[in-house]
């Protein structure tokens, strides 16, 4: 076995350019691709587009668990007469734990400062929408995971909207 074989990466990621250019080369997990990137080329902080030789999966499941996440509160807001407070704390640290999750699965591919889970902690929509704001910047991906969260939020909205408009009927009918 040669040197050069026994120096290749295993895991997916921008590493030294094996030919000696000054930018780093991404390794797709098998074989070095054509993409490059310039670590000097980043302007306050924020990293040039890489191209389609980005991360092959930057939407983890991680990701999409703490997009759709509202669905089970939508689903407890129109399931049932009451929902437990505790499905919302449930709610709030299971994405806390999905976000640090995502963020360690992002530093593993090679994503160079990836969004922060802690963010999370402020509102999980926040978390949803800046790390897809920064990948991509970073990557060139898609702004799906975001939009997504948006539906499912204006849905929620109107849904609770028509949930009180209902209640408030309810009550002008009984007098009170």
């Amino acid at each position: 076995m040669s040197d050069a074989a026994q120096n290749m990466p295993t895991q997916r990621g921008w590493y030294a350019d094996p030919a000696g250019l000054p930018q780093k080369r991404w390794w797709d997990g098998e074989q070095w691709t054509e993409h490059l990137h310039d670590p000097a080329s980043n302007a306050y902080g924020v990293d040039a587009v890489l191209g389609a030789g980005a991360p092959a999966s930057v939407f983890n499941n991680y990701l999409w668990a703490i997009a759709l996440l509202p669905v089970v509160s939508f689903l407890a807001l129109t399931s049932a007469e009451t929902a437990s407070p505790l499905l919302g704390w449930g709610i709030s640290i299971g994405s806390v734990i999905l976000a640090y999750l995502d963020r360690r699965q992002l530093l593993r591919d090679g994503l160079d400062r990836p969004f922060h889970w802690a963010w999370t902690i402020l509102s999980p929509g926040a978390y949803v929408v800046g790390r897809s704001v920064i990948v991509r910047r970073r990557t060139g991906g898609s702004l799906a995971p975001m939009w997504v969260w948006a539906a499912i939020m204006v849905v929620y909205v109107l849904t609770v909207l028509r949930t009180v408009d209902e209640a408030a009927a309810a009550l002008a009918a009984y007098g009170g």
